[in-house]
């Protein structure tokens, strides 16, 4: 297994732009000296000594001192360089939410080199990859691996939807280990599970036992399809309304903004939904899942769903939990009903309430868990304006080590507190 070179991040802080600024000069000055390459130790002292009152800051990322000296130079000399952030920390304690990926968001490799570099990333990978084994055909990380023979298997359903919540929860190990904790939290399709497990109402092995058994039981839908719609959900119900005689196995499956939503369904009503659509001059985008995902087509899933749900124990949770069933804060009488889990599967995936409920919260930052930054470009969408953060942990980066402490500098400069 190939190992990437070890990123680090720098940050700096100051309570002047100009002061800042030459202490980024200096900077540069003391990375050049650097003999064997290595800026931790220059980059965990320069995090030793912000003081609460050095609002002014920069973060930058790089895998050894010259990587890191060229990036701020770049910077200082006015370039936009991608791996140096800027700003003015905030006057106050920022609220954090993290927000779930579900399935498909996967492809293969993803957090691999955190796997192999990052052994707090590794252990609850691991600990998840132990509860999936049952359901799985092969061990999540031979699977996951860059180039495998198996890499196809990470596409199928219930697989993916596994390795994403194993990603899920090294990732979400890895941003505690560097001092970031969620105020709330949030998941998007079955993400919910895993939502459910970081605010510690579900273990990772009741969190798997569900997941697997949702995932498996849609999995038995082949004729489905799904799409994303330019339209708002109250004019699409009405151009379904219209259709319920030629498409009655079409539903909305996600409210994802105001003006975005997905239908999923039989692929061939589907198709007369999507012909209306165009029609209208409303813009559709077909998604590749024969599964018909929180659909009509799972209604004949729901009951085995229950009695699967029903078996599990549910604690109330320590951290609030925002549900995309409900679009509301959920507690442990409303996770611990079974009923809660067929909903979840039946749809729709209340997306846009969600990150609405969040803001009213308090929360301006958002911390996408997963691979990918579908929820960070959708959440925009849903809360207009320049005054909240949106931030994906890797990205589809195979160099997950880098895109992390990228979000995490960003959340330097914002005012959060971390570790190195």
């Amino acid at each position: 297994m190939t190992v990437q070179p070890t990123a680090h991040l720098l940050p700096l802080a100051a309570r002047t732009p100009a002061a800042l600024a030459q202490l980024a000069r200096e900077t540069v000055s003391l990375l050049t000296l650097i003999e064997d390459g290595s800026p931790r130790s220059l980059c965990a002292d320069a995090l030793a000594a912000v003081e609460p009152g050095d609002r002014h800051r920069l973060a930058v990322t790089g895998h050894n001192a010259a990587e890191l000296a060229d990036r701020l130079t770049a910077h200082l000399d006015g370039g936009r360089v991608r791996e140096v952030s800027a700003g003015m920390a905030a006057d106050g304690p920022l609220r954090i939410a993290f927000l779930c990926s579900g399935q498909g968001a996967q492809f293969a490799g993803m957090g691999m080199d955190l796997y192999r570099s990052e052994p707090a990333y590794r252990e609850a990978f691991d600990r998840c990859a132990q509860a999936a084994a049952p359901y799985v055909k092969v061990p999540l990380a031979e699977m996951l691996e860059a180039g495998s023979r198996l890499g196809p298997e990470i596409h199928r359903l219930p697989h993916a939807a596994l390795a994403t919540f194993a990603v899920g929860c090294g990732l979400t190990a890895l941003w505690r280990e560097r001092g970031v904790e969620p105020d709330a939290v949030m998941g998007f399709s079955s993400g919910e599970y895993l939502a459910a497990h970081l605010a510690g109402a579900l273990t990772i092995e009741d969190a798997v036992v569900l997941l697997a058994a949702e995932t498996t039981l849609a999995a038995r839908v082949d004729d489905g399809a799904m799409c994303v719609v330019g339209a708002g959900e109250e004019f699409v119900l009405g151009v379904l309304a219209d259709l319920a005689g030629p498409a009655p196995r079409v539903g909305v499956a996600a409210v994802l903004s105001p003006d975005d939503v997905s239908l999923s369904g039989s692929a061939a009503e589907l198709a007369v939904v999507v012909e209306r659509l165009t029609a209208l001059g409303v813009r559709t985008s077909a998604l590749p899942v024969p599964q018909g995902l929180h659909s009509p087509l799972q209604e004949p899933f729901l009951d085995e769903l229950r009695a699967v749900a029903s078996g599990v124990r549910v604690s109330a949770p320590r951290v609030e939990m925002i549900s995309t069933v409900t679009g509301e804060s959920s507690g442990q009488n409303a996770l611990d009903d079974p009923d809660h889990w067929s909903a979840h599967m039946r749809g729709p995936v209340r997306f846009d309430a969600g990150i609405r409920a969040l803001d009213a919260l308090g929360v301006t930052v958002y911390v996408e868990i997963g691979p990918g930054r579908a929820l960070a470009g959708l959440g925009p969408r849903c809360l207009p304006g320049e005054d909240r953060l949106w931030l994906a942990s890797i990205g589809r980066s195979t160099d997950g080590a880098e895109a992390m402490l990228r979000g995490l500098g960003r959340l330097f400069t914002a005012g959060a507190p971390i570790r190195p």
